[in-house]
């Protein structure tokens, strides 16, 4: 095994673990307890973007992928076909195609859903009525339920990724 390979599935490994751990404590955890909050839920989704993790999970899940592109072009001999029509060929591609498929779908309903919320969350704190926190905690929601059924959706996504990168080898 090459220094680049070990080093390659260090990150991968690594940054795959706090993408999906990040993920299953936002849908178990997170999600279902900032709809009971009410308007506290909005000083926590700010404090979350002042921790960055609307741009921290996205480079996780990017370090995920290309290390796991670059560990399929390696383990495949530049993407020869031969190898994925072997079961271990078949497997990875299938999982990291579920990951791949995660990624897109978290960035398209979870992240805006997730920077939505903390925007409302902001304006019910300098809400000058209640109509108007009445209105924009409707508002949240239907945006934080948005969220939460995309969380979910990815995650599956990603544990069904999980369960294929770790049975690949396997698979023979």
């Amino acid at each position: 095994m090459t220094a680049e390979v070990i080093a390659l599935r260090i990150i991968h490994i690594g940054a795959g673990i706090f993408w999906v751990g990040g993920l299953l404590f936002q849908a178990v955890f997170l999600m279902p307890v900032l709809a009971t909050v009410g308007p506290a839920a909005g000083a926590v989704m700010k404090g979350l973007m002042d921790r960055k993790l609307p741009l921290v999970m996205p480079v996780l899940a990017i370090l995920t992928l290309l290390s796991g592109l670059r560990l399929l072009m390696i383990a495949s001999a530049n993407f020869n076909g031969a190898y994925f029509q072997s079961p271990v060929g078949r497997t990875f591609s299938i999982a990291g195609g579920m990951a791949i498929l995660g990624f897109i779908l978290g960035m398209a309903t979870v992240r805006p859903a997730m920077m939505k919320a903390a925007a409302l969350g902001q304006q019910m704190a300098s809400a000058p009525d209640d109509a108007t926190r009445s209105r924009l905690s409707a508002e949240m929601a239907t945006t934080r339920k948005k969220g939460m059924v995309g969380n979910v959706v990815v995650l599956a996504l990603l544990i069904l990724a999980v369960l294929g990168m770790a049975s690949a080898r396997y698979m023979g």
